[in-house]
């Protein structure tokens, strides 16, 4: 009897094989008490922990490197630099000397107090750090209680139509299940934003994580299917399904074949509409893929991960972060977001003390309202984005701008760092453009007097949405109300398309809309004609933009607006999609 087991869908793809089951040891950590004279020699067996947990993933990097790519060494050295970050060993080593403690247990105390810190976050790739901060600290609770978990002892050298099952997996052991041939990954844990997953994508293996209690529910050796677009999981399945599957998965493949071959075609209409197409990003393999996958540059580059370390990072290591982004795009253009964070996103870590008991976040300090009040903590990051302005096409994107007077308030800044700069002999571009995103629906009703101001605007589609609709679209109770089709979204968005339009001011799209394939020639009727999306979408969308009139999509937009009884026939999306279809096979 076949047994279907759900999780969330982490990279898309039908993989078909035989189990095999990845069981980690339990390490068993306990706290003991030290004498005061060993204090010192615990502290320093911390510290040779430490040392050796780097070794092993310096190892693991150079090896890596060689299988699966830049990318993955790339985030084994983001776990290196975590546990060579001298704050850990000192904050555990005052546990050890105050509460005359092990070292394994003070690794624990940080790693609770680190937990604690991420979980309070609403951001979702924020709050999956703990995952990394997981898997450093085991890794060198390991070498202390000299008790290895050992999870790949036993994994045959090539693992061919092989499925495996693991409680969770670190980017270390998923880079050596690829390098042996596996293919696909199913866990108990694990975040679809954390660097396992990350990873995963980078490498395009068929992904489910959160499948609670599939080790214990799927034998060894059962025929699995694994549905990644869905985060379905079928083990012992049924002749009619196993047909059906295997015909999606030859469907699949030949799609992906269709999409590497839209990656050297310009990216423009059927009726030769050029559509720029940019890339949402915030690490270097994100930059690289971006790149790979035929991005124009970065319209959207986020700058949040550098302020996760308790202590915001200060001019010369934000310089050093913007140029490296910069270069690996090859000096194409590149959009820096200014930091947004609050009280609902991860500012708690900043410890600011005016971010206490804020009784509806989202709605509070956050974005350019907290930057605005730091204002030293903004001008050093807005020094720093000039600075990298010196080498290359560098833009500067405000978030969450509600008034032209937020702007005017940034833009005094902006000379203040100017002039700073200048006194300093640092170099920089004296006209770097200044963008504004829109993501409340008081701005996107004050264009005008906002492009009088700034010289390209953003929309954040996932923010507008969700304010114009009074919905948090991660609430489990009112998710199914985040609508983007809903006519209000729809007009809302002519309104800002039309109005930029007008007014001559260049506009982008940056939000999750953007990236999805699905809502491509609604946007591309509304008028836009600058994606900005998570790299991984791109050939997807433009392989939508290539088999699109733009002209008829405007002309289906229109009269679905005139006439609202199509509503009743179907959703607006697929009234275009049809349109399209009429047109493109008469």
């Amino acid at each position: 009897m076949t047994l279907a087991l759900c999780g969330h869908p982490v990279v898309d793809g039908i993989a078909v094989g035989q189990t095999h089951i990845i069981r980690r040891n339990e390490l068993n950590i306990g706290e003991y008490r030290i004498e005061a004279a060993g204090v010192e020699p615990e502290i320093e067996r911390l510290r040779n922990a430490l040392a050796a947990a780097i070794r092993h993933l310096e190892e693991m990097a150079t090896r890596i490197r060689q299988s699966a790519g830049q990318s993955a060494e790339d985030i084994i050295r983001t776990h290196i630099a975590m546990l060579a970050d001298q704050s850990l060993a000192e904050t555990a080593s005052q546990h050890i000397r105050e509460q005359l403690c092990n070292a394994e247990w003070a690794l624990q105390l940080c790693l609770e107090e680190w937990l604690y810190k991420l979980n309070r976050i609403n951001d979702p790739y924020i709050r999956s750090r703990g995952e990394d901060a997981v898997q450093v600290v085991q890794l060198t609770q390991e070498i202390l209680t000299e008790e290895p978990t050992e999870p790949l002892t036993g994994l045959p050298d090539r693992l061919g139509q092989t499925l495996v099952i693991a409680s969770e997996l670190t980017p270390g052991e998923l880079a050596t299940l690829h390098e042996r041939g596996v293919a696909g990954l199913i866990t108990e844990h694990g975040s679809p934003h954390s660097h396992t997953a990350i990873l995963a994508r980078s490498l395009g293996i068929p992904t489910v994580m959160g499948v609670h209690h599939g080790q214990s529910l799927i034998r060894e050796n059962e025929q699995l299917i694994l549905d990644g677009l869905y985060g379905i999981v079928f083990a012992s399945p049924e002749e009619s399904i196993l047909r059906h599957y295997l015909q999606k998965q030859a469907k699949s493949d030949r799609f992906i074949r269709s999409l590497e071959e839209v990656r050297e075609l310009p990216s423009e209409s059927i009726d030769k509409v050029p559509v720029r197409l940019m890339a949402n990003a915030e690490r270097k393999e994100d930059l690289e893929f971006a790149i790979r996958s035929g991005a124009e540059g970065v319209g959207l580059y986020r700058t949040e991960f550098l302020f996760l370390k308790g202590l915001p990072p200060g001019e010369e290591a934000q310089y050093a972060q913007y140029r490296q982004a910069l270069e690996a795009t090859g000096n194409l253009p590149l959009v820096i977001r200014t930091l947004d964070l609050g009280a609902d996103k991860g500012a708690d870590l900043l410890d600011f003390q005016s971010l206490r008991s804020i009784p509806n976040p989202a709605l509070g300090l956050r974005a350019v309202r907290l930057c605005l009040r730091e204002m030293e903590l903004f001008k050093t990051q807005l020094k720093a984005i000039l600075r990298t302005s010196a080498h290359g096409p560098v833009s500067c994107l405000i978030p969450m701008l509600t008034s032209a007077s937020e702007v005017r308030a940034v833009r005094a800044l902006l000379e203040e760092a100017r002039q700073e700069l200048l006194a300093a002999g640092h170099p920089f571009d004296p006209e770097m453009p200044l963008g504004g995103m829109i993501e409340v629906p008081a701005a996107a009703l004050a264009l005008e007097a906002l492009s009088r101001e700034l010289d390209f605007l953003s929309i954040g589609t996932n923010d507008l949405i969700q304010y114009a609709l009074a919905t948090d679209r991660v609430d489990e109770q009112v998710a199914h109300l985040y609508d983007p089709q809903h006519p209000g979204i729809v007009q809302l968005l002519l309104h800002i398309f039309r109005s930029t339009e007008s007014l001559g001011i260049p506009l982008s799209v940056c939000g999750e809309l953007a990236g999805d394939r699905r809502f491509t020639r609604l946007l591309l009727a509304l008028g836009l004609r600058e994606f900005s999306m998570q790299p991984r979408s791109l050939l997807e969308v433009k392989q939508v933009i290539t088999g699109t009139s733009v002209a008829l999509a405007r002309e289906s937009l229109d009269e679905w607006l005139r006439n609202p009884a199509h509503g009743e026939e179907s959703t607006l999306l697929n009234f275009l999609d049809r349109a399209q279809t009429r047109h493109n096979h008469p």
